[in-house]
């Protein structure tokens, strides 16, 4: 099995957006969605260590904290690689602070049972 660390080394100064995206609040505010380039800046052996390039904030990311990385060739215009990081968790961005919580677990509902229609009782012979 491969380490943690070769799995993501591929990323390094790789331009990256976050999926689902960062949500943003202004007190208890939540602002509008902004999809972000992050900058992967370090890959450790379980830590993947991100900086937003608009607002500055830095993640701090356990390895199994991501799904996946998957290319984004069409953005690959200017020379620099682009990709997504899809999450297991979700950030948010308050302010100054960075956040991490995970994400609720989606929930499959149970399917409605089927059930058999009802049988018709033959009727009851009356005598007359």
């Amino acid at each position: 099995m491969a380490t943690a660390k070769s799995k993501f080394a591929h990323c390094l100064h790789h331009r990256v957006r976050l999926r689902p995206t960062a949500r943003r609040f202004r007190g208890i505010t939540e602002l509008r969605v902004v999809d972000d380039d992050w900058i992967v800046e370090e890959v450790e052996t379980k830590i993947v260590r991100l900086r937003n390039m608009r607002t500055d904030h830095i993640a701090q990311l356990k390895t199994d904290q991501i799904r996946d990385y998957v290319p984004d060739p069409k953005r690959e215009f200017d020379g620099l690689r682009h990709g997504f990081l899809e999450l297991n968790v979700q950030v948010f961005l308050r302010g100054p602070d960075l956040v991490i919580e995970p994400r609720p677990s989606t929930v499959v509902p149970p399917k409605p049972r089927v059930r058999a229609a009802a049988r018709k009782q033959p009727a009851a012979k009356s005598e007359t």
